[in-house]
């Protein structure tokens, strides 16, 4: 049982604008005229403990622009919105990098000489951290001819996973993103027979 934060559906979208029409303004500046090839996508991120978020990501194939007029002008625009400017050479060629209240962004040439302008927003969180569930049964609460379950003690969520369906990123494998107790099938008590 995780909690929906407030507000970061709508922290999400304000960082996805302010990315998209950023580097967008950018694209116009440093190739008037270009339709630039535009390519979005939202990461969705999970961590271990069951916090969830999503980062959005775009890309921009600029057609036709040469490296050596794309470079200075993307750090030009980009400097003078304010962003951090690192430059260099890297392991696939040049790039220009940019900076700013959590966003960053930057420029790289394609291997077929296309230069491309990219950016990613910082990771919005939706869920907090994983909370296991309230047990289903308590020694209290049991019904007549039953007991706890001896594998999750009333739980009757999985006890691998604790309810989350998945550890370390990946499905889990007790339950299966089933989440319940595969002794007692969620209901946190086991008859005295078995």
């Amino acid at each position: 049982m995780s909690e929906e934060i407030a507000g970061a559906a709508q922290e999400f979208e304000r960082s996805a604008g302010r990315l998209r029409s950023g580097l967008m303004a950018v694209a116009a500046d440093v190739a008037p005229g270009v339709q630039p090839e535009v390519e979005e996508s939202v990461k969705e991120r999970r961590t271990t403990h069951g916090s969830m978020g999503r980062q959005f990501k775009i890309s921009m194939t600029l057609p036709g622009v040469p490296w050596t007029s794309a470079a200075p002008a993307v750090s030009d625009a980009l400097g003078a919105a304010g962003w951090c400017i690192e430059g260099g050479e890297g392991a696939s060629g040049p790039y220009v990098k940019a900076r700013r209240d959590g966003l960053e962004a930057g420029l790289f040439r394609q291997p077929f000489g296309a230069v491309c302008l990219w950016g990613e927003a910082p990771t919005v969180w939706f869920r907090a951290r994983w909370k296991r569930p309230p047990r289903v049964a308590t020694p209290q609460t049991v019904m007549p001819g039953y007991r706890l379950c001896r594998m999750c003690d009333g739980w009757g969520t999985c006890i691998e996973c604790e309810g989350l369906g998945f550890m370390d990123g990946r499905q889990c494998i007790e339950c299966g993103l089933g989440m319940d107790c595969s002794y007692c099938r969620g209901t946190g008590q086991q008859h005295l027979d078995s």
